[in-house]
């Protein structure tokens, strides 16, 4: 015996489904690996091996528009398709050019009605 016989062994692929499971929206990988009875260091260890070591900033792009013509459809265009909605989101185009996001399934009439009454009471 080399004295580790009290190792936990894992395959490839329970350590990716591990890590496949700390990667969706809004979970803790804390949570993850207690459930899994995992150190979380070996988990981050894991997410450098199957390289996921880190989580990946937005990108931004400088963008100037024409003669300052803020109104332009093809300049909002182009915004708007620069930002990409996160997993779990949708976007919602408010009638004045903005657009937010909220849960996938939420009513674009209920968060247009909710953030109007919200801006009201500020």
């Amino acid at each position: 015996m080399d004295g580790r016989s009290n190792r936990r062994r894992f395959s490839d692929e329970q350590k990716r489904a591990i890590v496949q499971e700390t990667e969706k929206p809004g979970v803790s990988v804390a949570q993850v690996c207690r459930r899994h009875g995992v150190a979380t260091s070996m988990v981050f260890r894991w997410r450098v091996e199957f390289g996921l070591s880190a989580r990946k900033a937005p990108q931004l792009a400088t963008v100037a528009l024409a003669d300052g013509a803020a109104n332009e459809a093809p300049a909002l265009a182009a915004l708007r398709d620069l930002v990409r909605p996160p997993d779990g989101m949708t976007a919602i185009e408010l009638d004045d050019g903005r657009r937010v996001f909220a849960p996938t399934g939420s009513s674009p009439a209920e968060v247009k009605r909710q953030l109007a009454n919200r801006e009201k009471a500020s």
